[in-house]
């Protein structure tokens, strides 16, 4: 009886103790852009202009040298829907614009990051 009463405590406090869940949080942007966290560890900035999407990641703080056509954008822009491969530029990667992206546009970017880390991050232009 003795060992069902402190079980059914024991559980008790369990269930009721305060859960904390951890987040990583984006770090602030470097070159105005809008940041995520991708595979896990990795910092990924996207910067909007009317005439590119530039993407620059980092791993730690360190620039990740981003491969060529490794990094496909799909932005839906309205009832359009376009899609562009990101070409590497030194430490970013860069997709030209036929047109400018409107507001509340959103931008998908997916592919492979160095390591074969998997890279999904949503974007929405604002």
């Amino acid at each position: 009886m003795l060992r069902k009463l402190f079980i059914t405590v024991g559980v008790a406090m369990v269930l009721s103790a305060p859960v904390t869940a951890v987040a990583q949080k984006a770090p602030a942007p470097k070159h105005g852009g809008q940041t995520a966290v991708v595979a896990g560890h990795h910092d990924a900035e996207l910067v909007i202009s009317p005439t590119a999407l530039t993407l620059y990641l980092t791993n730690h703080g360190k620039p990740l040298v981003p491969a060529d056509n490794a990094i496909k954008a799909t932005i839906q822009n309205g009832s359009k829907r376009i899609e562009v491969l990101m070409k590497a530029d030194g430490d970013k990667a860069v997709a030209p614009l036929s047109e400018p992206i409107g507001k509340g546009a959103i931008i998908l970017l997916s592919g492979k990051i160095s390591g074969g880390h998997a890279l999904s991050a949503r974007f929405v232009a604002n």
